[in-house]
């Protein structure tokens, strides 16, 4: 079997037996694919030929293209992660990642959050009076207000939107689903972006202006445009935003936990999960006692 035909058989193994989220099996991907690459460049064709060695000078190939220790530590722990799926196999008979330890990472400065101030000041640039400024302000409100991926947005389909349990229900594969709390304001400018958009054909709920659906690039070009005409002078992305709606409930009392689960992150999860586990119901309400706009 070649490296890639063993990367595909372990992302269909993250989808079908672990549920894994399609951010996080592309993630994976990413990083065996690179590493295969680099193998293969170095004369080593299979996964079970490839030793410590091997994965030190990968490593080291990293760290002269200057790459962030974070990006390293990904990348060990998505072979970390191969070689147990291929072990449990019985598909190699030794774990090079025994031997290999994660870079450690320098303090990571505070990430870039808004004041409720400039949350307003940001979001009053759209014109709402057009379809397209509208969603775009629909947009920012469900980013600030849910917390939830620009992938995850471009991908938001009307069925999945619950107005009557104020949810939106994201499935990505048949075994992994999240449910998304609806705050009040969020509610608000979505409803009303759908009823101006009700007699479009796509059942996406995000389109562009020739009516197709929305792409990343889209949505980064008319943010940038609505952070130039703001005129704040922080270094706001789509991040920022995020990372706003995680200090904002962390700073008004909800347990990381329940944000970790809030963001649908699976990072760091097993550590936690099989202490704390949160329902639909326990969620909704610490969203709504801690989220300045819920």
């Amino acid at each position: 079997m070649t490296m890639q035909e063993t990367i595909d058989h372990f992302i269909d193994y993250l989808m079908t037996q672990k549920g894994r989220s399609q951010n996080t099996r592309e993630s994976y991907r990413h990083d065996l694919e690179r590493c295969a690459a680099f193998f293969t460049a170095s004369g080593i064709n299979t996964w079970q030929e490839v030793d410590q060695y091997a994965v030190i000078n990968v490593i080291a190939e990293m760290k002269r293209e200057d790459r962030a220790s974070t990006t390293i530590n990904r990348t060990i722990s998505s072979l970390r992660q191969l070689y147990r799926y291929l072990l449990r196999r019985h598909e190699v008979q030794v774990n090079p990642m025994d031997y290999i330890d994660l870079e450690e990472v320098a303090t990571r400065k505070a990430p870039v959050t808004l004041s409720q101030q400039e949350i307003e000041q940001l979001f009053a640039i759209p014109d709402t009076t057009t379809v397209n400024g509208l969603r775009d302000r629909t947009l920012l409100e469900l980013m600030y207000g849910t917390g939830m991926l620009v992938s995850e947005l471009i991908n938001l389909k009307r069925s999945q939107v619950h107005f009557d349990l104020q949810i939106l229900q994201l499935q990505d594969n048949p075994r992994h689903q999240r449910i998304v709390p609806l705050g009040k304001i969020a509610k608000e400018w979505l409803a009303r972006y759908l009823r101006a958009t009700a007699g479009d054909s796509s059942d996406y709920v995000f389109l562009n202006a020739r009516g197709g659906q929305m792409t990343r690039q889209g949505v980064w070009k008319n943010f940038k445009e609505i952070v130039r005409k703001s005129g704040l002078s922080k270094k706001i992305t789509l991040q920022t935003l995020r990372h706003t709606f995680t200090a904002d409930l962390l700073k008004n009392g909800a347990s990381w936990q329940a944000v970790q689960t809030l963001l649908g992150r699976e990072t760091g999860r097993e550590s936690f999960e099989s202490y704390i586990r949160f329902n639909t119901q326990e969620l909704v309400t610490i969203y709504r006692r801690c989220h300045p706009r819920a």
